[in-house]
């Protein structure tokens, strides 16, 4: 049975499925899904007002997003689900650098060169990216997600 992941940023609520659990090992595969509503639009003011979008959204079933992918994610000792991810220090976009520092960056350990960006990464001591562990939040039952089309 899945569960789901609800992580609240200000008044939007972003949802993860979580599926394939292993509550032993403390382990799971998590995918981001949407609900899709056509809100009701009464014009006015400054902007659209949207009524009613706590009903419409519970009542909507959730779905994979678009281009979403599966990946791995751990629960903390707190508790929390969440996923370790390399520390970026900085992007550049690669159109303002110079060739033969991009070319210096091509193999470094500390550098990746991916589309029009050169992401640096912060290192540790012995020479590894640093990671860190992003939290997603605690499983529930139900999927949460919403989107406040009022801002």
């Amino acid at each position: 049975m899945s569960k789901f992941i609800n992580k609240r940023i200000y008044t939007d609520i972003e949802s993860w499925m979580v599926t394939e659990i292993d509550e032993v090992k403390g382990t799971a595969m998590a995918i981001a899904v949407e609900k899709r509503i056509t809100p009701k639009m009464i014009p006015g003011g400054f902007a659209a007002h949207c009524p009613n979008l706590d009903r419409e959204f519970d009542e909507a079933e959730p779905v994979v997003k678009d281009g979403a992918t599966p990946f791995r994610i751990t629960r903390n000792k707190d508790g929390i689900w969440g996923f370790k991810t390399e520390v970026i220090a900085l992007a550049l976009p690669v159109a303002g650098c110079k060739a033969e520092w991009i070319e210096s960056k091509r193999n470094a350990p500390d550098a990746l060169i991916e589309g029009d960006y050169i992401y640096l990464f912060e290192m540790t001591k012995g020479g590894k990216r640093k990671t860190t562990f992003r939290k997603l939040g605690k499983l529930s039952d139900t999927c949460g997600y919403f989107y406040d089309y009022n801002f």
